[in-house]
């Protein structure tokens, strides 16, 4: 299969945006899909329900949540009509921990003649919490507010799963803890996407 659509995940601040755009840089005809650019729709849905901006808690999770990523993933799907590559930068941790909704995403690109990539970023904890600082993102504000209760709630670990049940065509572990790990996982990432 020439068309891949290629998920970039991992929970916030390991390094999935930098990874992305360094992918989608290295790659012609990549169109790059980005869950944060519906940030200003999620904050507007806030707003007007009066509601804090927190990407964790319970109005985010029964309201917003699954819209947003049935959304992004929609575009995803429909832009893979036009083009060879669609590379989708979203954390994806709910989603990658369910193989039926993994296997569903895969059935579909697969029948578009798409494989299915899963990129899943890594970094160690700490690495993770000066990122988040770094960005300075009003979305981060309670999650550094609280952070060992948030990283208590998160699954850092690799959905190891989704290879062994053939839930996903290609599954990738991309490591950022340094600049040698990442360009090591870049150079084997791109051989890939570009391999057929």
């Amino acid at each position: 299969m020439n068309k891949k659509l290629i998920l970039v995940a991992s929970p916030p601040a390991c390094g999935k945006t930098y990874v992305s755009q360094l992918i989608a840089k290295a790659v012609d005809h990549i169109v790059y899909l980005d869950k944060d650019d519906l940030c200003d729709l999620i904050r507007a849905a806030f707003a007007a329900s009066g509601n804090e901006l927190d990407m964790d808690g319970d109005f985010y999770k029964n309201n917003l949540r699954c819209a947003e990523y049935s959304t992004i993933v929609n575009i995803a799907f429909s832009t893979l009509r036009f083009e060879d590559k669609v590379i989708l930068n979203a954390p994806f941790g709910k989603e990658v921990r369910n193989t039926e909704y993994m296997k569903t995403l895969k059935d579909k690109a697969n029948k578009m003649g798409a494989e299915l990539l899963l990129i899943w970023v890594t970094a160690p904890l700490e690495l993770c919490y000066e990122r988040m600082k770094s960005r300075n993102s009003d979305r981060d504000t309670l999650k550094l507010k609280n952070w060992d209760e948030y990283v208590k709630k998160i699954n850092y670990t690799p959905p190891y799963e989704l290879k062994d049940k053939n839930a996903v065509d290609r599954f990738v572990i991309f490591d950022t803890k340094d600049d040698e790990a990442l360009e090591k996982s870049l150079k084997e990432t791109i051989e890939m996407i570009l391999g057929e």
